[in-house]
Parts: C-alpha cells; structure tokens; sequence
C-alpha cells in the first residue's frame, strides 16, 4: 500500500507543481476539474445512502460559477445568486416528484463543500502576488498531513476522533500543526523579497491555522466517508483514493489563506 503510494505521488505531485509553475488558464481549467470531479464523488457516495442529492443542479450551477469567475475574477454576489437559482431548480424537482428537504441540503452543501471552497484556490491566484501565495495551500496542507503522519506513528498515544478516523491521534495532529507552521516560517524568510515583503509572524501564524483547518478538512470528508460507509471517495488515484480523499485537506486552507491574506491586505 505504502509503495503504491509513493509511485502514485511520484506521477502525481510533478503534475500539480507543473500546473502551479505554469499557472494562467492552465491552472482555472484545473481547478475547475478538480470541482467537477469532487463533487461527482461526493454526489455518488451517497447512493449507498437513502438520499437522493440532484447531481445535474450541482454540475450545472459549477459550470456557470467558474464562467462567472473567469469573467469577473471573484463575486460573492453572482455566487449567491446562484446558490438561490440552485434551489429554486432543486424545489421544482421536489415538487414534482417528492424529493424530502434532506435531499435539498446535501445537493447545496456539496456546490459550496466542493466548488466554492476550491475556487479559493482561483481567488487566491487572482490577488497581488498570487502565483507565490497559491502555494500556500498546498505546502500547509502537506506539511501537516506529513507532520501529523510521521510524529503520530512514533508518538501517538491520544486518538484525536475515533469515530471519524481511528487512526489519527492528538500527538500527530499537534505534530502537524508545528510542522505546518514551523515549514511556512521557513518558507516565507526564503521567499520574502523587496517586492513581497510580509512579516515572519504572519507566515507563522497562517500555517498554525492552516495546520488546523488542514486536519478538519480532512476529518470533514473522513465524516462525510463514515456517513455514507465508503472507505475512498474514489480510486483515480492509486493508493490515495479520490480527488476528494487527496484534496480534503486543500478544500479547507485555501479558503483559510485567501481569508487571512484578505484581512492583510486591509490592514496594512
């Protein structure tokens, strides 16, 4: 298992530094797959469920907000919009072949858990600076999972959340934190220049919250797994599973980071 995880990341992680390093359009169209492809998984785990989410409104409303976004950058008001168009769809579906209110919540909670959470990554991009900053998200991401993952094998004791992933324990999470923090720190005294000039605390303090919110993304999806009794969201990637098993973490920093650099931005 362990082997065929590194072979996958081995293919796989050249493909996503290849698409940050590259960036443009090439990157939004990549961004727009991931959600596409995220939110196919997370509408087909709950087939083994009593639900019934509506895939098709969740596909079409994505297809017209990532339109809307490579046309207006970012608007919260546009998304809105079409947050109330998607239920307006979903509530005509219910009318006419009764749909329950469940089945409402769980097609509009996977527009926003997967679409709009990974437009931050586009957001992110779209700021001052933004080809440095997008791979804010990431490098926390990894940094934590890999932090959390080394320091809980040879110290973990304490689990964390046993009936969301029995595996994972205080120790490693609080690893993961550290490890977050301490790599972005290290991250920004290399990369700071006269042209981008942020504090050494903001990098330390955004990968403490990044290093939290990466372990609740993933405890999020592993939720959303136990839910619906699947052990993967998928197996497009040998070894890690889905989209959403591999991103799970990302869907979560980078709306952290692109928050937090905002409030920057505003107070400086």
């Amino acid at each position: 298992m362990l082997k065929t995880r590194i072979i996958s990341a081995f293919f796989g992680l050249p493909i996503v530094i290849g698409v940050l390093l590259l960036g443009g359009k090439l990157f939004y169209i990549f961004i727009f797959l991931l959600s596409i492809a995220g939110l196919y998984e997370y509408y087909k785990a709950f087939l083994n469920t009593d639900y019934k989410p509506i895939p098709w409104v969740g596909y079409i409303i994505t297809i017209i907000y990532y339109l809307q976004i490579l046309i207006n950058k970012y608007n919260f008001i546009t998304f809105t919009a079409l947050i109330f168009i998607a239920l307006l769809m979903i509530f005509l579906v219910i009318i006419r072949k009764g749909y329950n209110i469940l089945n409402v919540a769980i097609t509009i909670l996977g527009i926003i858990y997967i679409p709009f959470l990974f437009s931050n990554l586009v957001f992110i991009y779209n700021t001052s600076f933004g080809k440095f900053l997008v791979w804010l998200p990431f490098l926390t991401a990894w940094f934590s999972d890999t932090g959390a993952y080394f320091i809980g094998s040879y110290f973990g004791k304490n689990k964390l959340c046993p009936n969301l992933s029995p595996k994972k324990t205080l120790e490693g999470a609080i690893g993961g934190i550290i490890t977050s923090a301490i790599f972005l720190a290290i991250i920004g005294i290399i990369f700071n220049n006269a042209n981008f000039k942020l504090n050494i605390i903001h990098y330390l303090f955004l990968g403490l919250i990044c290093g939290i919110t990466s372990i609740l993304g993933d405890l999020s999806a592993s939720s959303i797994k136990r839910f619906t009794k699947i052990k993967d969201f998928g197996n497009i990637i040998p070894g890690h599973g889905g989209i959403l098993d591999r991103f799970d973490s990302i869907l979560f920093t980078a709306p952290t980071v692109f928050i937090y650099i905002a409030i920057i931005n505003n107070l400086l």
